[in-house]
């Protein structure tokens, strides 16, 4: 994603009182102080906070590393902090050699559902379910109530739970190890559910870095940060022209549904479902063969041009059934009005379509 456009703690005062001291509450907060501390007046717009702020302070909040937090701080412009946001996902991207970033589209469908899930006083991202979801995932378990399966819950002197609580188990966690089990107790019956368990594994939950943080190890030097990978090399050169072109084009008819799905204050999720009908389809073969592929080609650009996104796929059935044909995409964007582009092209055969439409993501 290219970004051009400048654009309390609650306290639990009977903390002590109700649980052991080698269990802690975690307060949903930044990994370090002085970690929303950026540099620069062009991050304040109109007296507002920029996108980019917003970015580091919310979209990646629970996975940037303290290297790459600072050297964000360094950055002397909107152009670098655009190539810094590029080259972030990229150096996390599981599959450099396509389009698709799995990584990011996981973690804003991630965000999306911690916001759907966990949130009550807080946004569901900032909260401590949300922010063990965001990083490490669904867990292989959860278990409510005194009875849990993964581990001791908080209960009274009569052995009764006192508090709503949680309890998600991991058979393994990356960095932290086997059967972890991570308890959450709702101690204000509000759905506010705080992390609780022992300070060691709190921190290993909570700090452990991700293994591409290990790269970024040394002297902070902001030029490392802003360096992208080369792009990969575009497989339908065909369908790209035909976008080109600004044909529209049904002699292969299909349909595009979107939804905008708010992330954070400046991201929302986009997802795409592009949908085949079989009778359109046919075949490939005039022999009776009903395998079909299709090669699809889809960008996402901005009103004045430049390139958001871009994903290819390939479709490919045996056997048509009566029942609808459909890929699914989800595109994180920044908040905006785009222009949705794709084009799609039955293999060997001079049958395609395009699709186009303008859409506004977010407020």
């Amino acid at each position: 994603m290219r970004w051009n456009t400048p654009g309390t703690r609650l306290v639990i005062a009977l903390i002590g009182i109700l649980f052991p001291s080698a269990l802690s509450f975690s307060q949903t907060a930044s990994p370090n102080p002085n970690a929303h501390k950026t540099q620069g007046r062009s991050l304040l717009v109109d007296g507002q906070a920029s996108p980019f702020k917003t970015w580091l302070e919310q979209d990646v909040a629970w996975i940037i590393a303290d290297e790459e937090r600072s050297a964000f701080n360094l950055l002397k412009d909107d152009e670098e902090r655009d190539l810094f946001v590029e080259a972030f996902w990229s150096r996390r991207d599981p599959t450099p050699d396509t389009y698709e970033n799995e990584f990011k589209e996981e973690h804003y469908r991630r965000i999306v559902y911690a916001n759907d899930h966990f949130g009550a006083s807080l946004a569901g991202w900032k909260t401590d379910r949300g922010r063990i979801f965001i990083v490490f995932g669904p867990p292989d378990q959860i278990v409510s109530g005194p009875a849990s399966q993964c581990g001791e819950q908080f209960k009274d002197d009569e052995g009764n739970s006192q508090f709503a609580s949680e309890s998600w188990c991991y058979r393994y966690l990356e960095g932290i190890g086997i059967d972890v089990v991570v308890h959450f107790v709702d101690v204000c019956d509000c759905g506010d559910y705080r992390m609780t368990m022992p300070s060691t594994l709190r921190r290993a939950l909570l700090y452990t870095p991700h293994p591409v943080y290990e790269t970024l190890r040394g002297p902070t030097d902001p030029r490392l940060y802003i360096k992208t990978s080369t792009a990969p090399r575009l497989r339908f050169k065909d369908l790209e022209a035909k976008l080109n072109s600004n044909l529209n084009w049904h002699v292969l008819p299909f349909e595009v549904r979107t939804d905008v799905l708010k992330a954070t204050a400046v991201t929302s999720l986009v997802p795409l479902t592009i949908a085949f009908q079989p009778h359109d389809v046919g075949s490939v073969e005039g022999n009776g063969s009903q395998r079909v592929t299709l090669n699809l080609l889809g960008r996402v650009r901005t009103l004045t041009g430049h390139i958001a996104e871009q994903f290819e796929d390939t479709l490919e059935v045996d056997d048509i059934s009566p029942s609808e044909l459909s890929l699914q995409k989800s595109l994180a964007l920044l908040n905006g009005l785009y222009r949705i582009e794709i084009a799609v092209q039955k293999a060997n055969s001079d049958e395609w379509g395009t699709w186009v439409r303008v859409l506004k993501v977010g407020q």
